[in-house]
């Protein structure tokens, strides 16, 4: 039967009072920003597993304290995390599921330089913001990825800054060199190398090791016989308190310094009193009186019951930079985002960060000697005078010649 004139003109009505209610109901309701995902990829276990803790603890803190003040741009940071054992297989494997099953925004990480070389490509295909804390390679900053942003000094940066400290106040002859047989290890002997080279120092040993070594008496006992005045080694923390061991058990007390896994109380756990006397580089050390560093450290410590390491002070690094670069931009599309970051600068855990157009962060280094003080293993800030703490002490009289 044919429907009336007068029911369709009420249905009609009917419809448009209703479509009028739901538009003024969803236009009265308080819009739902959502949430972006952010990916973390660092070696919770293995080896390494205490550098990537202090990664994961800093990126958690960091989400916790962004959400806190509403988020980025209304957004909800989601942090997806995923362990690589600082293994290029796992890592690879952990950032296509981070792409292509949780659609993340950008990826924090990764420790270990050669896990953040091997994935760079495939996030960069992505257009996926890659923020790296603690990778050191030059190289990663070096190959016109306009997404790749580097948050802590690069091993150029940190390596020539510690030689050219080493050279102009204890003014070696000679020195050695020891560092793990990888793309890390290679290029810091390298850049240490040819730095002291150019200024006089003549190089009497250069050694490596593979990686799962644990008999480094071989290659300490050629440096020995070379007798250097310092010897400079390249080592993740269980080698590194390893070598220093095993150099006193054959009585090669020289001046050691070290680039990697060192900067932390656990690398002091491990290697005890056989770690006084070491010089070596930090971005960051918790003792620092600068009013942002305090907080970081106060934040971490009434989070985790435990003081941040410098791996953890690059993490949140990044993640502000990924903080204020979106804001900067004022939306959330990646090639405007990459270049508002090139744009900001602020105080961060580490110091004053701003990036060149590389992407590559412009950041002093401290250098650092571990010492005792009040009967406990500190690291004594040497360098640059703004953070000064402490003056140098050579090895005789820490060890009593």
């Amino acid at each position: 039967m044919a429907m009336s004139r007068g029911v369709l003109i009420g249905l009609a009505a009917i419809v448009v009072i209703l479509v009028a209610a739901a538009v003024f109901f969803l236009t009265m309701q308080p819009k739902e920003a959502g949430t972006v995902k952010i990916g973390l990829i660092a070696p919770l276990t293995g080896s390494l597993a205490e550098h990537g803790l202090d990664m994961k603890q800093a990126a958690l803190l960091a989400v916790e304290e962004i959400n806190s003040k509403g988020g980025i741009l209304g957004k909800k940071v989601e942090l997806v995390i995923e362990d690589t054992a600082c293994k290029a297989d796992l890592a690879t494997a952990a950032v296509q599921k981070m792409i292509t099953q949780d659609n993340v925004y950008a990826i924090v990480g990764e420790y270990c330089s050669t896990v953040t070389l091997a994935v760079q490509p495939t996030i960069m295909e992505n257009k996926k913001l890659l923020l790296v804390p603690v990778s050191v390679a030059t190289k990663i900053t070096e190959q016109g990825y306009k997404y790749t942003f580097r948050s802590c000094a690069n091993q150029w940066m940190q390596t020539t800054q510690r030689a050219d400290w080493i050279v102009e106040h204890l003014k070696p002859k000679t020195a050695a060199m020891l560092g793990i047989n990888d793309d890390y290890g290679r290029e810091g002997l390298k850049i240490w190398g040819e730095r002291v080279k150019a200024k006089g120092v003549t190089i009497v040993a250069e050694e490596y090791f593979d990686a799962g070594t644990t008999d480094f008496t071989p290659q300490l006992s050629k440096i020995k016989a070379a007798n250097p005045d310092v010897i400079f080694v390249v080592a993740n923390i269980r080698d590194a308190a390893n070598i220093l061991k095993q150099a006193h058990e054959i009585g090669l007390y020289k001046q050691f310094s070290m680039l990697g896994g060192v900067t932390s109380e656990e690398f002091l756990k491990l290697a005890g009193d056989d770690a006084l006397g070491l010089v070596h580089v930090s971005y960051f050390e918790p003792t620092s009186k600068r009013p942002v560093a305090q907080e970081f450290v106060q934040k971490f410590v009434q989070k985790w019951n435990r003081t941040p390491a410098m791996y953890a002070a690059g993490v949140w690094d990044a993640f502000m930079t990924l903080k204020y670069g979106v804001e900067k931009a004022g939306t959330w599309d990646v090639d405007k985002v990459a270049e508002a970051i090139k744009t900001i600068k602020f105080e961060g855990a580490q110091g004053t960060i701003y990036y060149d157009e590389k992407g590559q962060a412009q950041t002093k280094v401290l250098l650092v000697q571990v010492q005792k003080v009040d009967g406990k293993l500190k690291r004594v800030i040497l360098y640059p005078d703004s953070d000064k703490e402490g003056e140098y002490i050579p090895p005789e009289k820490l060890y009593g010649g």
